[in-house]
C-alpha cells in the first residue's frame, strides 16, 4: 500500500511526496495548528524533533518580549538548513499572527513584505519544505524554497534559524556561525539550536565572531541567540554557480588526495557532508571492476549511438553518459579517466554540494581532452520524477539527448527506508536510456537481489559482479 492509499497526503496529490512521504504530524505552536509531511529520506522522519522544538520555544519567548517591548517583528527571515520546512514555516505563522490588524491597515503596500528563505542542500528537503507550506497556507510570495548550502544566497536578515546539523563538520559548523553574523541587518539575531556535546565549540566560536544574547541549555540541546558585532554585515554569500565556491569556502574542503581504482588513477577533492571523503565505497569499487569487463560492449553502445547527422559538428562531444552517485564524485571522475572520450557527463543527484564538488573533479580528469566534451549537473530528486529535467538539461548541453536519451546510465541511489524506489527506479531506467543503452547500478548484495527481482521484460542482463557484500549488476535496454 502507498503512502498516499494509507490516506496520509489526499489534500493534494504530489509525485515526490506520495513516493517518498512516510507520514504527517499535527504539530501546534502559538495556538496554531500545522501539519507536515515528513519522510525516512529526511532529518526527524518520526515526528518534529526536540532540537526544532526546543529552538521554537525559545523563539517564542523572544518574540512575545519584542511584541511586549515594542520591537519591530522580523520580516525577512532565513531557514538555513530547512530539512521539511518546520522552523520557517512556524516563525512565519507566528509573525503572520503577531501583525495586529492595525498594523496591517498601516501599511497596506507592505501586506507581502514577510518572506523566508528555507534552504536545504538536499533537493527532496526543497520539494518536501514546499509542499509543507502550501499545505499550511503560506504560498511562494511568502515562503521561498531553495537546493543550495548553508546560508548561500542575499544577506541583510532580520532572522536566522537553524537546527543545524553537527555532522557537517567542525570547519562548516564555525564557518557559520561567523557568516551568520555577518549577513545580519543591525538589529537581526540568529537562534541556532545544537546538541549538547557540541554547546562548548558554539559557545566559544559564536563569543569570537558575534555579540551572545541568550544561552538556554536543555536536556539534549542548546539553543543560542546572537547577533553581529559592530562591524559592518556582508550582503551576500557566494553561492554555487561556479566551481570557485570551494576555493571561496576553503571550510567545506576535507581532503585533496589521489586514488586508484582497476589501475586508473583520479584527483579527488573532498567534502564534509557527503559520503566517501577517506575511500570510494565497495559498490563503487565492484561496478568499476564490471564496466571494465563490459568496456568493449559500452564503446560499441556508443558508436551505434553517435552515428551523428550533418548538422553537428565533427568536435562536438558525442552523446553524453548519465551518472547518479550521491557522493563525492569518486565514480565519475574515474570513469572519465578510464575511458578518456570525448562523451559529455551529466551528473544528477540531491545533493547540491556533491554535485558541484562531483563536477569539479570529473572535470579535472578530462582537462587534458582535446576535445569539448562537458560536464553539466542537475540537482534532482529522483530518477523517473524527475525525467523531463534531467533530458532537458541533457539537451541543452549536448542537442538530441532529449529524444534519444542515454547510451550509458551508471546509478547509485540511496535506498530509504521504509521507502519502496526499486519500481520507480526502473521507470525511471526505461524513460532515461536510449534503445540499446546499457544500465550499470551498484548496491548492497541485499538490496541488488530485490531490485534484479523486478527486472522489467525490456531489458536484459548483461552483466553481474559480487563483491565483498556488495553487487553490481549491468543491463541492456532491449526495446
Amino acid at each position: 500500500m502507498s503512502v498516499h492509499e494509507a490516506g496520509y497526503f489526499v489534500a493534494r496529490p504530489d509525485s515526490h511526496i506520495n513516493t517518498y512521504g512516510t507520514k504527517s504530524v499535527s504539530f501546534r505552536f502559538r495556538g496554531r495548528s500545522y501539519n507536515f509531511a515528513l519522510s525516512h529520506g529526511l532529518f526527524s522522519s518520526a515526528d518534529i524533533d526536540t532540537g526544532s522544538r526546543f529552538l521554537l520555544k525559545v523563539f517564542s519567548d523572544a518574540l512575545d518580549e519584542d511584541i511586549k517591548n515594542g520591537k519591530p517583528l522580523p520580516h525577512r527571515i532565513l531557514d538555513a538548513g530547512s530539512g521539511v520546512g518546520v522552523l520557517g514555516i512556524c516563525a512565519a505563522g507566528a509573525i503572520r499572527a503577531a501583525e495586529t490588524p492595525e498594523s496591517l491597515l498601516v501599511k497596506e503596500a507592505e501586506k507581502s513584505s514577510l518572506h523566508v528563505r528555507a534552504q536545504d542542500r538536499d533537493e527532496l528537503a526543497r520539494i518536501f519544505t514546499e509542499y509543507n507550506a502550501r499545505q499550511n497556507s503560506l504560498g511562494p510570495e511568502t515562503l521561498g524554497a531553495w537546493t543550495e548550502p548553508l546560508l548561500a544566497g542575499p544577506g541583510g536578515w532580520d532572522l536566522i534559524l537553524s537546527n543545524i546539523p553537527a555532522k557537517a563538520g567542525l570547519p562548516v559548523l564555525e564557518d557559520f556561525v561567523r557568516r551568520s553574523a555577518a549577513l545580519l541587518n543591525a538589529e537581526g539575531r540568529v537562534f541556532l539550536v545544537a546538541v549538547n556535546t557540541l554547546s562548548d565549540f558554539f559557545d566559544s566560536a559564536i563569543q569570537a565572531n558575534s555579540s551572545l544574547i541568550i544561552r538556554e541549555k536543555g536536556p539534549g540541546h542548546t539553543v543560542f541567540m546572537y547577533a553581529r558585532k559592530e562591524r559592518k554585515s556582508e550582503t551576500s554569500f557566494p553561492f554555487l554557480t561556479k566551481d570557485d565556491f570551494f576555493i571561496q569556502c576553503p571550510g567545506y574542503i576535507r581532503r585533496r588526495n589521489e586514488y586508484e581504482i582497476e589501475k586508473t588513477s583520479y584527483h579527488l577533492d573532498t567534502i564534509h557532508g557527503a559520503p566517501g571523503f577517506d575511500s570510494p565505497g565497495d559498490e563503487i569499487l565492484v561496478a568499476a571492476k564490471l564496466v571494465v569487463r563490459l568496456k568493449e560492449e559500452i564503446l560499441s553502445c556508443f558508436r551505434s549511438e553517435n552515428k551523428k547527422n550533418e548538422a553537428v559538428k565533427a568536435e562536438s562531444p558525442e552523446s553524453p553518459v548519465l551518472i547518479w552517485e550521491g557522493s563525492q564524485g569518486h565514480f565519475s571522475s574515474w570513469f572519465a579517466a578510464h575511458f578518456r572520450s570525448a562523451w559529455g557527463i551529466i551528473l544528477a543527484e540531491r545533493n547540491i554540494l556533491s554535485l558541484v564538488l562531483s563536477r569539479y573533479n570529473t572535470a579535472i580528469a578530462l582537462k587534458d581532452l582535446k576535445t569539448k566534451s562537458s560536464v553539466q549537473i542537475v540537482c534532482a530528486a529522483d530518477l523517473y520524477l524527475d525525467r523531463e529535467k534531467i533530458l532537458g538539461e541533457a539537451e541543452k548541453a549536448i542537442p538530441g539527448t532529449g529524444s534519444r536519451g542515454f547510451p550509458f546510465i551508471a546509478a547509485f541511489p540511496e535506498f530509504i527506508p521504509q521507502v519502496d524506489i526499486i519500481e520507480s527506479l526502473w521507470e525511471g531506467f526505461a524513460a532515461l536510456a536510449s534503445p540499446q543503452g546499457i544500465v550499470l547500478t551498484g548496491f548492497s548484495s541485499a538490496e541488488a537481489e530485490r531490485f534484479d527481482r523486478k527486472k522489467p521484460k525490456d531489458f536484459s542482463r548483461l552483466g553481474d559482479l559480487r563483491k565483498k557484500g556488495f553487487r553490481a549488476l549491468a543491463y541492456k535496454k532491449t526495446l
